[in-house]
């Protein structure tokens, strides 16, 4: 599996992040990674972004967290949906709409959207279980952890037991190797 741009942060401090959305609906519309990348060449603020998806079809069930230097929300997108934003700026693989007891079985996502609540700003928290997710019997896990700083223009991506700072003021062209895969 390859995967770019999964997120990312514009000059004007807008940044974008996604999480899928942990339905299975399919419908005519753009690939998140598409509107994610439109997002941060087009708009310098959330509700310029909130805005900007009311009016993009989606293609797949996604969770898009936005954040500028004044506001952060998340907003549920889908092929069968109006874009809609989420009660605060958290998103596990849910949307509003109601998590069935098999999917809460397998993605524990209602779990994992109260541990985020309460994690807050902990990066430590988001690096262990029920947040971190190395891998599961449906394949699905976490690639990272970011922690945006829109109004410093930088970013630090984190792993268990490495991180990569960047910033607009000091960029260092490069790239992390990560295994993914069940740990013994």
């Amino acid at each position: 599996m390859l995967w770019d741009l999964l997120d990312g942060m514009n000059d004007a401090g807008l940044a974008v992040s996604l999480t899928w959305g942990g339905r299975s609906s399919y419908g005519r519309g753009f690939a998140i990674l598409v509107l994610v990348r439109y997002l941060l060449e087009t708009c310098d603020t959330v509700d310029e972004a909130v805005d900007r998806l009311r009016s993009l079809p989606v293609a797949v069930p996604q969770n898009l967290t936005l954040v500028d230097p004044t506001k952060a929300v998340t907003v549920f997108v889908g092929p069968d949906m109006s874009p809609t934003v989420a009660p605060d700026a958290c998103a596990a693989n849910h949307q509003h709409l109601p998590v069935t007891d098999e999917q809460e079985r397998t993605m524990r996502t209602q779990e994992r959207l109260r541990a985020i609540r309460a994690a807050g700003a902990d990066v430590a928290a988001m690096l262990k279980p029920p947040l971190y997710r190395s891998v599961d019997e449906q394949g699905s896990r976490t690639l990272y952890t970011a922690h945006y700083q829109p109004i410093d223009g930088s970013v630090t991506y984190y792993w268990p037991g490495e991180s990569w700072q960047q910033s607009f003021g000091d960029f260092a062209p490069g790239s992390r190797p990560v295994t993914l895969g069940r740990t013994s």
